[in-house]
Protein backbone atom coordinates (compact mmCIF):
# COMPACT_ATOMS: atom_id res chain seq x y z
CA UNK A 1 0.00 0.00 0.00
CA UNK A 2 1.03 3.51 -0.62
CA UNK A 3 0.37 5.94 2.13
CA UNK A 4 0.48 9.66 1.58
CA UNK A 5 1.12 11.52 5.06
CA UNK A 6 0.44 15.50 5.87
CA UNK A 7 1.93 16.93 8.40
CA UNK A 8 3.09 20.18 9.19
CA UNK A 9 6.76 20.94 9.88
CA UNK A 10 6.50 21.36 13.98
CA UNK A 11 4.65 18.06 14.59
CA UNK A 12 7.97 17.10 12.15
CA UNK A 13 10.97 18.56 13.22
CA UNK A 14 12.38 16.44 15.96
CA UNK A 15 12.55 12.79 15.00
CA UNK A 16 12.93 12.11 18.50
CA UNK A 17 9.37 13.54 19.87
CA UNK A 18 7.55 13.12 16.53
CA UNK A 19 5.13 10.83 17.50
CA UNK A 20 3.77 11.22 14.03
CA UNK A 21 7.02 10.02 12.44
CA UNK A 22 6.78 6.84 15.59
CA UNK A 23 3.77 5.91 14.24
CA UNK A 24 4.18 6.03 10.45
CA UNK A 25 7.86 4.19 10.28
CA UNK A 26 5.84 1.26 11.59
CA UNK A 27 4.15 1.57 8.59
CA UNK A 28 7.16 1.00 6.20
CA UNK A 29 8.62 -1.74 8.86
CA UNK A 30 5.22 -3.67 8.07
CA UNK A 31 5.80 -3.45 4.29
CA UNK A 32 3.96 -0.20 3.36
CA UNK A 33 5.98 2.87 1.35
CA UNK A 34 5.38 5.88 2.81
CA UNK A 35 5.96 9.24 1.45
CA UNK A 36 5.35 12.10 4.07
CA UNK A 37 4.57 15.93 2.45
CA UNK A 38 6.01 18.42 5.19
CA UNK A 39 5.21 21.69 4.57
CA UNK A 40 7.43 24.55 6.09
CA UNK A 41 6.82 28.44 5.93
CA UNK A 42 9.34 30.56 5.24
CA UNK A 43 10.80 32.20 7.53
CA UNK A 44 11.08 29.22 10.13
CA UNK A 45 14.18 27.35 10.59
CA UNK A 46 13.99 23.53 8.70
CA UNK A 47 15.85 20.97 8.43
CA UNK A 48 18.48 22.34 6.46
CA UNK A 49 18.73 24.52 9.23
CA UNK A 50 17.96 27.63 7.55
CA UNK A 51 15.16 30.02 7.72
CA UNK A 52 14.97 30.99 3.73
CA UNK A 53 16.04 27.12 2.02
CA UNK A 54 15.31 25.71 -0.52
CA UNK A 55 11.97 24.70 -1.78
CA UNK A 56 11.97 21.52 -1.85
CA UNK A 57 14.29 18.89 0.50
CA UNK A 58 13.89 15.13 -0.19
CA UNK A 59 15.55 12.41 2.37
CA UNK A 60 14.75 9.19 4.18
CA UNK A 61 14.85 7.82 6.86
CA UNK A 62 13.80 4.27 8.88
CA UNK A 63 12.62 4.17 5.31
CA UNK A 64 10.25 6.54 5.42
CA UNK A 65 10.60 9.28 2.39
CA UNK A 66 10.10 12.67 3.63
CA UNK A 67 9.49 15.68 1.16
CA UNK A 68 9.97 18.99 3.18
CA UNK A 69 8.13 21.60 1.18
CA UNK A 70 8.64 26.04 1.90
CA UNK A 71 5.70 27.47 1.02
CA UNK A 72 5.04 31.47 1.66
CA UNK A 73 3.36 32.26 5.09
CA UNK A 74 1.31 34.88 6.65
CA UNK A 75 2.06 33.65 10.18
CA UNK A 76 -0.96 33.75 12.63
CA UNK A 77 -2.52 36.41 9.85
CA UNK A 78 -3.25 33.47 7.24
CA UNK A 79 -4.02 30.80 9.29
CA UNK A 80 -7.65 30.60 8.21
CA UNK A 81 -6.71 30.25 4.58
CA UNK A 82 -3.89 31.94 3.20
CA UNK A 83 -1.36 29.57 4.31
CA UNK A 84 -3.21 26.85 3.40
CA UNK A 85 -3.69 27.73 -0.37
CA UNK A 86 0.18 29.17 -0.03
CA UNK A 87 0.75 25.49 0.70
CA UNK A 88 -1.01 23.59 -1.62
CA UNK A 89 0.54 26.17 -4.73
CA UNK A 90 4.14 25.60 -3.35
CA UNK A 91 3.10 21.22 -3.46
CA UNK A 92 1.12 21.60 -6.74
CA UNK A 93 3.69 23.32 -8.55
CA UNK A 94 6.15 20.68 -7.10
CA UNK A 95 4.08 17.99 -8.06
CA UNK A 96 5.98 16.31 -10.55
CA UNK A 97 8.80 16.41 -8.50
CA UNK A 98 7.10 15.00 -5.38
CA UNK A 99 4.49 12.35 -7.11
CA UNK A 100 6.26 11.66 -10.27
CA UNK A 101 6.69 7.95 -8.99
CA UNK A 102 4.22 7.97 -6.23
CA UNK A 103 0.47 7.47 -6.09
CA UNK A 104 -1.25 7.15 -2.96
CA UNK A 105 -4.09 4.52 -2.02
CA UNK A 106 -4.82 6.54 0.95
CA UNK A 107 -3.56 10.42 2.18
CA UNK A 108 -3.36 10.73 6.14
CA UNK A 109 -3.45 13.74 7.54
CA UNK A 110 -2.51 15.25 11.44
CA UNK A 111 -4.69 17.65 12.51
CA UNK A 112 -7.82 19.22 11.63
CA UNK A 113 -7.11 22.41 9.36
CA UNK A 114 -3.79 23.02 7.49
CA UNK A 115 -3.01 19.80 7.34
CA UNK A 116 -6.62 18.35 6.60
CA UNK A 117 -7.45 20.72 4.03
CA UNK A 118 -4.37 19.86 1.96
CA UNK A 119 -5.40 16.24 2.49
CA UNK A 120 -8.61 17.03 0.99
CA UNK A 121 -7.04 18.59 -1.55
CA UNK A 122 -4.78 15.39 -2.86
CA UNK A 123 -7.79 13.08 -2.04
CA UNK A 124 -9.62 15.24 -4.63
CA UNK A 125 -6.76 14.92 -7.20
CA UNK A 126 -5.57 11.34 -6.60
CA UNK A 127 -9.07 9.93 -5.97
CA UNK A 128 -8.47 8.21 -3.09
CA UNK A 129 -9.53 8.05 0.91
CA UNK A 130 -8.62 11.08 2.74
CA UNK A 131 -8.57 9.67 7.40
CA UNK A 132 -7.53 12.62 9.49
CA UNK A 133 -6.16 12.17 13.29
CA UNK A 134 -6.88 15.11 15.54
CA UNK A 135 -4.61 15.34 18.72
CA UNK A 136 -6.52 17.68 20.93
CA UNK A 137 -5.84 21.19 20.24
CA UNK A 138 -6.57 21.63 16.33
CA UNK A 139 -10.26 20.80 17.41
CA UNK A 140 -10.48 22.08 20.77
CA UNK A 141 -9.27 25.32 20.08
CA UNK A 142 -11.92 26.52 17.57
CA UNK A 143 -14.34 24.06 19.35
CA UNK A 144 -13.84 26.39 22.30
CA UNK A 145 -14.55 29.41 20.45
CA UNK A 146 -17.71 28.62 18.82
CA UNK A 147 -16.11 28.10 15.63
CA UNK A 148 -18.77 24.19 15.01
CA UNK A 149 -19.26 25.43 11.51
CA UNK A 150 -15.20 25.40 10.75
CA UNK A 151 -14.81 22.19 12.01
CA UNK A 152 -17.52 20.35 10.37
CA UNK A 153 -16.48 21.50 7.40
CA UNK A 154 -13.27 20.21 7.83
CA UNK A 155 -14.16 16.51 9.07
CA UNK A 156 -16.87 16.68 6.26
CA UNK A 157 -14.19 17.00 3.91
CA UNK A 158 -12.83 13.85 5.16
CA UNK A 159 -13.56 10.05 4.81
CA UNK A 160 -12.81 9.32 8.55
CA UNK A 161 -11.54 11.16 11.67
CA UNK A 162 -9.52 9.51 14.12
CA UNK A 163 -9.22 11.13 17.76
CA UNK A 164 -6.86 10.22 20.30
CA UNK A 165 -9.00 9.43 22.92
CA UNK A 166 -12.66 8.96 23.29
CA UNK A 167 -13.04 12.45 25.06
CA UNK A 168 -12.18 14.21 22.28
CA UNK A 169 -13.98 11.59 19.60
CA UNK A 170 -17.36 12.93 21.50
CA UNK A 171 -15.73 16.66 21.29
CA UNK A 172 -15.20 16.35 17.62
CA UNK A 173 -18.66 14.64 17.47
CA UNK A 174 -20.37 18.07 18.97
CA UNK A 175 -19.40 19.84 15.69
CA UNK A 176 -22.56 17.57 14.13
CA UNK A 177 -20.83 16.31 11.40
CA UNK A 178 -21.46 13.13 8.89
CA UNK A 179 -18.47 11.61 9.09
CA UNK A 180 -17.20 8.75 11.30
CA UNK A 181 -15.32 9.50 14.24
CA UNK A 182 -13.43 6.85 16.14
CA UNK A 183 -11.19 6.39 18.87
CA UNK A 184 -7.21 4.89 18.29
CA UNK A 185 -5.30 5.74 21.13
CA UNK A 186 -1.59 7.02 20.38
CA UNK A 187 1.35 4.56 21.44
CA UNK A 188 4.71 4.92 22.74
CA UNK A 189 8.48 4.11 22.30
CA UNK A 190 9.79 1.30 24.32
CA UNK A 191 12.99 1.30 25.60
CA UNK A 192 15.25 -1.15 27.29
CA UNK A 193 18.12 0.34 30.10
CA UNK A 194 19.33 -1.72 32.66
CA UNK A 195 16.94 -0.20 35.63
CA UNK A 196 19.65 2.09 37.57
CA UNK A 197 17.84 2.65 40.92
CA UNK A 198 14.57 4.62 41.83
CA UNK A 199 14.45 7.27 44.07
CA UNK A 200 11.84 6.59 46.01
CA UNK A 201 10.67 10.44 46.98
CA UNK A 202 11.34 11.44 43.67
CA UNK A 203 8.48 12.82 41.56
CA UNK A 204 8.76 13.79 37.92
CA UNK A 205 6.63 15.92 35.17
CA UNK A 206 7.72 16.01 31.69
CA UNK A 207 5.85 18.28 29.23
CA UNK A 208 6.10 22.32 27.64
CA UNK A 209 6.30 24.32 30.90
CA UNK A 210 2.71 26.29 29.57
CA UNK A 211 -0.30 27.04 31.90
CA UNK A 212 -2.63 23.96 30.75
CA UNK A 213 0.06 21.59 31.83
CA UNK A 214 -0.05 22.71 35.51
CA UNK A 215 3.19 22.53 36.82
CA UNK A 216 2.27 24.88 39.25
CA UNK A 217 -0.11 22.38 40.86
CA UNK A 218 2.77 19.65 41.08
CA UNK A 219 5.24 22.32 42.86
CA UNK A 220 2.40 23.15 45.20
CA UNK A 221 2.26 19.43 46.49
CA UNK A 222 5.97 19.27 46.36
CA UNK A 223 5.91 21.78 48.86
CA UNK A 224 2.94 20.15 51.16
CA UNK A 225 5.03 16.68 50.51
CA UNK A 226 7.93 18.09 52.07
CA UNK A 227 6.24 19.31 55.31
CA UNK A 228 6.21 15.12 56.19
CA UNK A 229 8.93 14.40 53.67
CA UNK A 230 12.02 16.40 53.53
CA UNK A 231 13.96 14.41 51.17
CA UNK A 232 11.01 14.50 48.73
CA UNK A 233 12.27 16.10 44.99
CA UNK A 234 10.80 17.30 42.12
CA UNK A 235 12.46 16.90 38.65
CA UNK A 236 10.88 18.89 35.91
CA UNK A 237 11.70 18.38 31.88
CA UNK A 238 10.55 20.61 29.17
CA UNK A 239 10.81 24.16 27.79
CA UNK A 240 8.43 26.92 28.07
CA UNK A 241 7.11 30.24 28.88
CA UNK A 242 6.21 29.54 32.52
CA UNK A 243 9.65 28.35 33.66
CA UNK A 244 10.44 32.14 34.95
CA UNK A 245 6.91 32.11 36.72
CA UNK A 246 7.85 29.05 38.42
CA UNK A 247 11.15 29.40 39.11
CA UNK A 248 9.54 32.12 41.05
CA UNK A 249 7.04 29.96 42.40
CA UNK A 250 9.45 27.83 44.03
CA UNK A 251 11.37 30.84 45.35
CA UNK A 252 8.29 31.85 47.13
CA UNK A 253 7.14 27.99 48.49
CA UNK A 254 11.12 27.74 49.66
CA UNK A 255 11.33 24.48 47.22
CA UNK A 256 13.97 25.76 45.45
CA UNK A 257 16.71 23.57 46.50
CA UNK A 258 14.40 20.37 45.87
CA UNK A 259 13.26 21.18 42.10
CA UNK A 260 15.44 20.66 39.36
CA UNK A 261 14.42 22.41 35.75
CA UNK A 262 16.08 20.06 33.36
CA UNK A 263 14.93 21.49 30.26
CA UNK A 264 14.13 19.56 26.97
CA UNK A 265 15.52 16.11 26.51
CA UNK A 266 15.54 13.22 24.06
CA UNK A 267 13.02 10.85 24.59
CA UNK A 268 15.68 7.76 25.61
CA UNK A 269 16.99 10.19 28.08
CA UNK A 270 13.32 11.30 29.58
CA UNK A 271 12.85 7.39 29.63
CA UNK A 272 16.09 7.19 31.96
CA UNK A 273 15.10 9.80 33.92
CA UNK A 274 11.42 8.37 34.09
CA UNK A 275 13.21 5.02 35.01
CA UNK A 276 14.75 6.64 38.41
CA UNK A 277 11.32 8.23 39.73
CA UNK A 278 8.72 7.10 42.00
CA UNK A 279 6.19 9.16 40.84
CA UNK A 280 4.57 10.54 37.67
CA UNK A 281 2.54 13.31 37.96
CA UNK A 282 1.07 15.69 35.23
CA UNK A 283 -2.49 17.07 35.77
CA UNK A 284 -2.73 19.28 32.77
CA UNK A 285 -6.24 20.21 31.00
CA UNK A 286 -7.30 19.87 28.72
CA UNK A 287 -5.16 17.17 27.88
CA UNK A 288 -6.06 14.72 24.46
CA UNK A 289 -4.04 11.83 25.36
CA UNK A 290 -0.64 12.58 26.46
CA UNK A 291 2.02 9.61 25.20
CA UNK A 292 4.21 10.46 27.98
CA UNK A 293 1.33 9.08 30.87
CA UNK A 294 2.35 5.50 28.79
CA UNK A 295 5.91 6.20 28.76
CA UNK A 296 5.58 6.90 32.73
CA UNK A 297 3.86 3.58 33.39
CA UNK A 298 6.19 1.41 31.03
CA UNK A 299 9.09 3.07 32.98
CA UNK A 300 7.35 2.04 36.47
CA UNK A 301 6.59 5.06 37.50
CA UNK A 302 2.63 5.65 39.98
CA UNK A 303 1.53 7.22 37.14
CA UNK A 304 -1.57 10.08 38.10
CA UNK A 305 -2.93 12.06 35.11
CA UNK A 306 -6.18 14.09 35.43
CA UNK A 307 -9.85 13.09 35.79
CA UNK A 308 -12.12 13.77 32.74
CA UNK A 309 -9.11 14.56 30.21
CA UNK A 310 -7.70 11.83 27.21
CA UNK A 311 -5.71 9.65 29.09
CA UNK A 312 -8.74 8.26 31.68
CA UNK A 313 -9.43 5.70 29.02
CA UNK A 314 -6.35 3.93 30.26
CA UNK A 315 -5.85 4.83 33.51
CA UNK A 316 -8.25 3.21 36.21
CA UNK A 317 -7.87 4.80 40.01
CA UNK A 318 -6.58 2.79 41.99
CA UNK A 319 -5.48 -0.28 39.68
CA UNK A 320 -2.88 0.90 36.95
CA UNK A 321 -2.25 4.59 37.77
CA UNK A 322 -4.13 7.63 39.75
CA UNK A 323 -6.76 10.40 38.76
CA UNK A 324 -7.11 13.33 40.47
CA UNK A 325 -8.93 17.17 39.72
CA UNK A 326 -6.46 19.44 37.82
CA UNK A 327 -6.23 22.17 40.32
CA UNK A 328 -6.29 19.88 43.67
CA UNK A 329 -2.58 19.30 44.91
CA UNK A 330 -4.10 18.12 47.87
CA UNK A 331 -5.19 14.93 46.03
CA UNK A 332 -2.09 14.76 44.39
CA UNK A 333 -0.55 15.30 48.47
CA UNK A 334 -2.87 12.07 49.20
CA UNK A 335 -2.12 9.48 46.93
CA UNK A 336 2.14 9.88 47.21
CA UNK A 337 1.35 9.75 51.03
CA UNK A 338 -0.61 6.46 50.98
CA UNK A 339 1.68 5.03 48.49
CA UNK A 340 4.84 5.80 50.58
CA UNK A 341 3.21 4.36 53.52
CA UNK A 342 1.41 0.85 51.75
CA UNK A 343 4.28 -0.35 49.59
CA UNK A 344 2.59 -3.53 48.56
CA UNK A 345 -0.28 -1.45 47.08
CA UNK A 346 2.05 1.05 45.26
CA UNK A 347 4.58 -1.97 43.68
CA UNK A 348 0.66 -3.53 42.36
CA UNK A 349 0.29 -0.05 40.80
CA UNK A 350 3.18 0.17 39.27
CA UNK A 351 3.10 -3.10 37.34
CA UNK A 352 -0.41 -2.40 36.27
CA UNK A 353 0.73 0.18 34.86
CA UNK A 354 3.53 -1.54 33.00
CA UNK A 355 0.91 -4.24 32.06
CA UNK A 356 -1.38 -1.07 30.07
CA UNK A 357 1.31 0.13 28.64
CA UNK A 358 3.11 -2.83 27.26
CA UNK A 359 -0.46 -3.41 24.90
CA UNK A 360 -0.12 0.57 23.93
CA UNK A 361 2.89 0.09 21.46
CA UNK A 362 2.88 1.96 17.88
CA UNK A 363 3.17 -1.27 16.44
CA UNK A 364 -0.27 -2.26 17.57
CA UNK A 365 -1.39 1.56 16.49
CA UNK A 366 -0.10 1.03 12.85
CA UNK A 367 -1.83 -2.00 12.70
CA UNK A 368 -4.89 -0.69 14.04
CA UNK A 369 -4.64 1.94 10.99
CA UNK A 370 -3.53 0.01 8.01
CA UNK A 371 -6.92 -2.00 9.07
CA UNK A 372 -8.87 1.13 8.63
CA UNK A 373 -6.68 2.12 5.59
CA UNK A 374 -7.64 -1.11 4.02
CA UNK A 375 -11.40 -1.05 4.57
CA UNK A 376 -11.56 2.52 3.01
Amino acid sequence: MNILVICHYSLYQNFSFSFVHNQIREYAKLGHRVRVVIPNGLGKVGRDGKRIGKQLIVSEIDQVELYDVRYFTASKYGEKKFNTESAKFSIRCLQKKIFFDFKPDVVHAHTLGFDSEIGAWLKRKFSCPLVVTTHGSDAEIPLSKGEKERVRAYCDNADKIVAVSSKLADRVRSCGTKTPVITVHNGFVAHSFKDEGRDPKRIIQVGNLIPSKRVNITIRALARLKQTFPEMNLFIVGQGPEREKLEALCEELEVKDAVTFAGQLDNADVFRELQKSNFFVMASKPEGFGIVYLEAMAAGCITIGTQGEGIQDIIVSEQNGFLVPADDPQAIVDIVENCLADEKKAKSISEGGKATASQLTWENNAKKYLDMFEQE
